[in-house]
């Protein structure tokens, strides 16, 4: 209860609300996948190979793959973290459930490949297209995923012009921004690998000396503008005004929080100047969370595991009766 309550600070609706607008565009991207995915396997299966260019997208499934794995359970392992901490000691304590789920969700982080490692797979995936680029081809992958990176000489020659919250609070504009990250760091990434080849280092080398501020950034925008891209799609699917009212400001939420994190390469490629970028980005979170807060506990309700698997005190849906109850307990030890 006390955690609710706090969301009127604009500290723990930061802490907090990100993290639930991040689990609903996972969610959503996660039945998407999933849907891709079991067709691709009954495709394979049957030797339906006429229209679903099968091989290419099986590449494309594998590098979506090797990106949102890491990012899923990157933003888990943080929004535990950031639960246990907003609930003070109360979450440290072995009856929140909460020392648990971070110990049960610590082996997502390596199994299936570890998240650094895995996410190398989509970025090697990606560099194979500036070629293609380079030579005016279309770029054109069986999920669409890439598509837009055939335009990256009319996308690199924009700059940042919002000059409001509400402009940038604007789907498509966000959007853009994220495919003007995506052909700058994937242009970047191919000129660093090619300008260690260069060096005369190998492959190998030449990859690995250019993952860390380079190519795992890529891999990550990559991603982040799918996951955006196709939350879109369900944004624009729904009929009833008040949901796709509520999924846009997650969308956004969750865009533009994740934004935050790419700002020094905005102004490393020029994309940005000045103050106003990085203002109307906080600014827009900021305002974003404090429209939400009152739809945090509806949004929470709709996605929450039940009592029985979630076994916490502090998180039960029946809320204070169980809290009441332990501390009855307690009293007859």
């Amino acid at each position: 209860m006390g955690l609710w309550l706090s969301l009127n600070t604009h500290a723990a609706q930061y802490r907090l609300l990100p993290y639930l607008a991040a689990a609903y565009v996972l969610r959503i991207f996660n039945d998407y996948l999933t849907e891709v995915f079991y067709q691709f396997s009954i495709d394979t299966i049957t030797g339906n190979n006429t229209e679903t260019r099968l091989p290419e997208l099986g590449m494309e499934i594998h590098a979506i793959s090797s990106s949102c794995k890491p990012i899923a359970g990157w933003i888990m392992k943080d929004a535990i973290q950031e639960c246990r901490e907003a609930c003070g000691g109360h979450g440290y304590l072995k009856v929140s459930g909460i020392g648990d789920i971070r110990n049960d969700h610590d082996a997502n982080l390596t199994y299936e490949g570890e998240n650094h490692v895995l996410i190398q797979q989509t970025s090697n995936w990606l560099l194979k297209i500036w070629p293609l680029v380079m030579e005016k081809k279309e770029i054109s992958t069986p999920l669409e995923s890439a598509n837009f990176i055939s335009d990256s000489s009319d996308i690199l020659s924009k700059k940042f012009t919002t000059t409001t919250i509400d402009e940038l609070c604007v789907p498509e504009n966000l959007l853009s921004i994220y495919k003007w990250l995506v052909c700058y760091l994937l242009k970047m990434s191919y000129e660093k690998v090619s300008g260690e080849l260069k060096s005369g280092k190998s492959i190998f080398w030449a990859k690995n000396d250019s993952q860390v501020y380079y190519s795992k950034n890529l891999a990550i925008a990559y991603i982040q503008h799918f996951l955006l891209q196709r939350m879109l799609i369900t944004i624009s699917n729904a009929t009833d005004h008040a949901i796709k009212n509520v999924l846009t400001k997650l969308y956004l939420l969750y865009g533009l929080w994740s934004l935050e994190k790419h700002i020094p390469v905005l102004y490393q490629g020029e994309y940005a100047r000045g103050p106003t970028v990085t203002n109307l980005i906080h600014s827009s979170i900021l305002k974003l969370c404090a429209e939400l807060k009152d739809d945090a506990v509806s949004l929470v309700d709709v996605i929450a595991e039940p009592d029985f698997i979630l076994n916490s005190v502090l998180g039960a849906s029946d809320g204070m009766r169980v809290l009441c109850r332990y501390l009855e307990n307690l009293k007859e030890w």
